[in-house]
């Protein structure tokens, strides 16, 4: 029998029952581990060596509730008694997130440890012989603590299958990793994107205005609509939606602060067609910023060049000492995706052809969704010199659009290597130049 108090915290969040797809997540998707079976590799190869890059787990939200222009407005409504019922049904599930969310902003969620140690389960799992012998990981992250904490459960994942567990050299690689950050020029692009002609387009062709306000009349009365700007509701519409979104990755912690997942159903104050929008807004503001965008070779791919010399470097130097079995990197979804479009893997490089089907061509969650990788894994047989390598988005064999295929997913290591260093070439880079003077000078 259900509590009298657990009853009162469930009734109030009860909300009209809908059955949208969820295919609006896009980056704030859960990772879905490949059905697959992977194409055996070339008579006599093994893998030997595996060069990574993650994106961080399922995770919290990463600002505090009370800081959302949803929280400031829900409560000065309410103390002014302009809230709907929708709305003090709104202020209810609000209040009850921010109860769950305390202490944990910015932490992976219990579902992110998951993905995170499946994925090292399953490295071991379908490379054994990578870890056979004189054991040693090389493991980066950024300043972020969900990225030392998705290393911490990758590595639980994978010393679980270990007969010994593999000794891990820790480090902070905010160039390689967060490179971003570190681009005056690549920051100044960013931020035109929110207000550049294909976004406003975008809003203005699908009713955006429209569509906020018709938000915002579900919660607030009339008179207090009247007040708020088209930017004030907006705001309040994407908190709400980032609301939506975050709740997928928050199943076990909702269930350990007392409450029902549908009980937190924040997707119930849209429709399902609000919803579709506002993901392939997100979508293509996500695409613009940090994927092929309109243009492959922009600013937005070009800023992850400081990742790609790091991964040539760290395969260079395994081939010539061993020293490490794995080279393992945790970022975040600014990592992955221009990494990816830079790399020319041939499902994440594709261009924006039509603001109408955003998703078309480079879709967010089939790219970077929660705990997205990279993985270059090195192929050697003992007879016989040179390495074979297979590139896998997301576990997946891919195929990198411009490199000779007749082997694929099989690449010559000294083909493969060859077609980056002609493309930073093109860039006027080398893998021993300075990469915070290349992102510093960056145009």
């Amino acid at each position: 029998m259900i509590s009298f108090f657990l009853l009162i915290n469930i009734l109030p969040f009860s909300a009209v029952a809908q059955h949208c797809h969820d295919n609006f997540l896009g980056t704030k998707a859960l990772y879905t581990s490949p059905d697959q079976k992977y194409t055996p590799a070339p008579v006599g190869y093994a893998p030997v060596f595996i060069d990574h890059v993650g994106r961080h787990g399922a995770r919290h939200l990463t600002k505090d509730v009370k800081t959302t222009q949803a929280y400031r407005l829900l409560l000065k409504a309410d103390s002014i008694n302009e809230l709907s019922a929708k709305g003090k049904q709104l202020k209810q599930m609000v209040i009850a997130l921010l109860k769950i969310e305390k202490g944990n902003t910015k932490f992976i969620s219990a579902e992110g440890r998951d993905e995170l140690r499946g994925l090292g389960e399953r490295m071991y799992l379908n490379y054994p012989t990578v870890f056979h012998k004189n054991l040693s990981i090389s493991v980066a992250t950024t300043k972020e603590i969900r990225t030392k904490q998705s290393a911490d459960a990758f590595l639980e994942g994978l010393n679980s299958k270990l007969k010994d567990t593999a000794p891990a050299k820790f480090y902070n690689d905010d160039l390689a990793l967060r490179f971003y950050d570190l681009s005056p020029a690549y920051k100044t692009f960013e931020n035109k994107v929110d207000s550049s002609t294909i976004m406003l387009g975008f809003e203005k062709t699908n009713g955006f205005a429209t569509l906020n306000k018709a938000v915002v009349n579900r919660i607030f009365t009339a008179r207090f609509v009247q007040d708020l700007s088209q930017e004030q509701q907006a705001k309040f519409v994407a908190d709400v939606f980032g609301f939506v979104a975050i709740v997928y990755s928050l199943n076990t912690e909702i269930r350990q602060a007392g409450y029902e997942s549908n009980g937190l159903n924040f997707d119930s104050f849209f429709t399902c067609n609000e919803l579709e929008k506002l993901g392939e807004s997100d979508s293509l503001n996500e695409n613009l910023k940090k994927g092929p965008g309109q243009d492959v070779n922009g600013i937005q791919v070009r800023v992850a060049v400081p990742l790609l010399v790091d991964f040539l470097n760290t395969s260079d130097e395994f081939l010539k000492t061993g020293n490490y079995n794995a080279c393992l990197r945790f970022a975040h979804a600014e990592t992955m995706a221009p990494f990816a479009a830079l790399l020319q893997i041939a499902s994440a490089d594709q261009v924006i052809k039509h603001t109408s089907k955003v998703t078309a061509g480079w879709k967010p969650s089939e790219v970077i969704p929660l705990s997205a990788n990279i993985q270059w894994v090195f192929y050697k047989r003992s007879d016989k010199p040179g390495y074979m390598v297979k590139v896998l988005l997301n576990e997946k064999e891919e195929r990198i659009d411009g490199v000779d295929g007749r082997t694929f997913p099989y690449y010559r290591w000294n083909n493969l290597r060859a077609f980056y260093l002609a493309k930073l070439k093109k860039l006027n880079v080398t893998l021993s130049d300075n990469m915070n003077a290349y992102l510093t000078n960056l145009k």
